[in-house]
């Protein structure tokens, strides 16, 4: 058994699932799923397991998933699920007609009667051969669906169920125009769920206010410590090791909450002491484990550095630079994000708390108002939008910035300021 078969951080975990069987998530998915003619909404932070529990309920061959991450505009949705359920987008009718066609040749016949000598005579007569040749003919119409109702159909009589992951990323006119294509198709058997983070999770009904009332919400709770800490001990049981309660305790407070952060965290350990699969005899771990050179080199291996980079340099121009207690200096993008990385344990975070904390780190002159502070946070979110076609790391919305993902968090916390 292979450590990736255990920690499986970002697929579907077997060993290490944890069916938090007291919300009872897989049942009530299921029984959600029966109901005709509403939309279900799946709200939860960031990788927390929001398409793992889909991917559990749902046959994988009736599961059409669609990141909106990626959607430029409708056209988009149509054209990925008609290739996820492979569906052809052209009709072809044959129609198949014959004649006949018939030729008629006269022949002149001369014949001696006198067979057998029993009659002489000579006869001539006229005899007429026909010739019949069959012709056939055959016509194509070629009907060609439009992507809407090709797709629609593929799903309903596939019996899938669409999931639009990451459905508050798309713009609130791609969410208009997704949200009234679906409405009716719901009415005749069309299965749909719409997973959101928690504080986009009005936006299904917002775009469309005739929804009220069809719209199911489903929403998962962030992990407690104790559903962290089964992840590493069913883990670490399964691959015959027994590691200090110290470490274990670390990587459920470095984890922000996240099982799949906490997948990482167990089986990069593993690599740092060259396990790779299940150990022949109980192996009893040290606690010599130097947990910030661990956390401060496990960042080398996630993408955030490319966002956390270009969030640190802002739009390309000038900018006054400030001086900050420690005797050095960076512009306003520079400290703003440093104050960031000290704030990364709060689920929101406003302007007037980014001052609080850049109060502590410049010097007065320096200090940036809280509109500038409101700007900056903005734009960042812009910076964060374009960076990436999935789920930005970062959502600055009604004068609240949210660190939506726990690996961005992780790597603001730990990375080299």
């Amino acid at each position: 058994m292979k450590i990736s078969e255990v920690f499986t951080a970002g697929g579907v975990p077997s060993i290490t699932y944890n069916a938090r069987s007291e919300y009872r998530l897989e049942e009530n998915l299921v029984l959600d799923l029966e109901i005709e003619g509403k939309i279900l909404s799946i709200t939860g932070p960031t990788k927390i397991g929001k398409s793992t529990l889909c991917k559990k309920v749902i046959r994988i061959d009736k599961l059409v998933s669609v990141p909106c991450g990626g959607l430029k505009n409708i056209d988009d949705l149509w054209s990925t699920i008609i290739t996820k359920l492979s569906l052809a987008n052209t009709q072809v009718n044959e129609n198949e007609s014959e004649k006949t066609k018939t030729d008629t040749n006269e022949l002149t016949v001369g014949t001696e009667a006198g067979f057998f000598n029993w009659l002489k005579a000579k006869v001539e007569g006229k005899q007429q051969k026909a010739n019949a040749t069959r012709e056939a003919t055959r016509s194509q119409t070629i009907f060609e669906a439009r992507p809407l109702d090709l797709a629609i159909e593929g799903l309903i009589q596939n019996k899938s169920v669409l999931v639009l992951d990451d459905f508050h990323y798309c713009t609130k006119e791609l969410q208009t125009e997704i949200i009234r294509s679906l409405k009716d198709p719901l009415s005749i058997g069309l299965k749909v769920i719409i997973c959101s983070v928690p504080h986009r999770d009005e936006d299904s009904i917002k775009v469309e206010h005739e929804l009220e009332g069809r719209i199911l919400q489903f929403r998962i709770s962030q992990w407690s410590p104790q559903e962290l800490k089964e992840i590493s001990i069913k883990g670490f049981t399964a691959l015959n090791l027994q590691v200090p309660e110290s470490i274990i305790n670390s990587f459920v407070n470095e984890s922000y909450k996240s099982p799949h952060l906490m997948q990482e965290f167990c089986y990069r350990y593993c690599r740092w002491n060259n396990i790779f699969e299940k150990q022949v005899d109980l192996i009893h771990m040290n606690d010599a484990l130097n947990l910030e050179t661990f956390y401060s080199q496990l960042i080398d291996t996630f993408s955030s550095k490319f966002l956390y980079e270009k969030l640190v340099s802002g739009p390309d121009r000038e900018r006054k630079m400030r001086q900050l207690k420690n005797g050095s200096e960076g512009d306003i993008y520079y400290v703003i994000m440093l104050a960031l990385s000290e704030l990364t344990h709060l689920d929101s975070i406003t302007p007037d708390i980014v001052r609080e904390k850049l109060k502590e780190l410049l010097e007065a002159t320096s200090m940036p108002n809280k509109q500038q502070v409101q700007q900056v946070l903005s734009k960042m979110t812009d910076i964060a939008k374009t960076s990436t076609t999935r789920e930005p790391s970062i959502d600055f919305q009604e004068n609240k910035l949210f660190i939506v993902d726990p690996f961005f968090a992780f790597y603001l916390k730990w990375c080299e300021k």
